[in-house]
């Protein structure tokens, strides 16, 4: 095997302990924090960059040896209709051979790179979502707790407002009954004028009398 097919090679285990570690139930804080290392990492970015020009030359490859396993089978059905040597065929089977290994190997790696790349990206979006969920949860706790306080409130109000009607309904009725006290008495100040002002007259009328005779004298 060549170097490039061992690297192709090793490219596909990677793809596949990678892909293994995504189908993993992992915990979700565990898996957040790993995608979130891929996803913000520039050493990572520039990885998957390395890696697409990578892939590019896997393409090709694997165009090269589908190339190529057609051109070993064109060769073979024109030798065999000619002679019958064995090596010689021997090696013809030994060359499909390697060329539909490279075949398999260079389209698995980019099939799998393919499916790796969806599955990152569905696995990034349900963490999203997942993520969303949770905040979505905290703000309706978080909204409940302030209309809780609000209806707390509320009540708190309520009971004060009673207190406060209790309490201006008593000064009203503590008004009422001054007024009343008022009234009386006002009224028995003019009772006590009115009296006086009869003492007053029966006073003056009976030094008018007491005064006449001594007149007369």
């Amino acid at each position: 095997m060549t170097i490039y097919y061992t690297l192709t090679f090793g490219i596909l285990v990677t793809e596949m302990f990678m892909f293994g570690i995504l189908v993993l139930p992992l915990p979700s804080h565990w898996r957040r924090a790993m995608l979130k290392f891929v996803s913000t990492s520039p050493l990572v970015a520039k990885a998957l960059y390395v890696l697409k020009i990578v892939f590019g030359f896997i393409f090709v490859l694997f165009i090269d040896t589908i190339n190529r396993l057609q051109r070993i089978d064109s060769i073979s059905e024109e030798e065999q209709r000619v002679s019958h040597d064995y090596s010689y065929e021997a090696n013809m089977k030994a060359k499909k051979f390697y060329a539909q290994r490279n075949l398999y190997l260079t389209g698995f790696t980019l099939f799998l790179s393919l499916i790796l790349e969806r599955t990152s990206t569905l696995v990034i979006q349900m963490l999203k979502r997942e993520e969303e969920l949770e905040n979505a949860k905290k703000e309706n706790v978080s909204v409940g707790k302030d209309q809780q306080r609000l209806i707390d409130m509320e009540a708190d109000y309520k009971k004060q407002i009673e207190n406060l009607k209790k309490e201006v309904k008593e000064l009203k009725q503590e008004q009422r009954d001054f007024d009343t006290l008022k009234k009386q008495v006002g009224q028995q100040a003019e009772e006590y004028n009115r009296l006086a002002d009869e003492r007053n007259a029966l006073e003056r009328a009976v030094n008018g009398q007491t005064n006449e005779p001594k007149k007369n004298i």
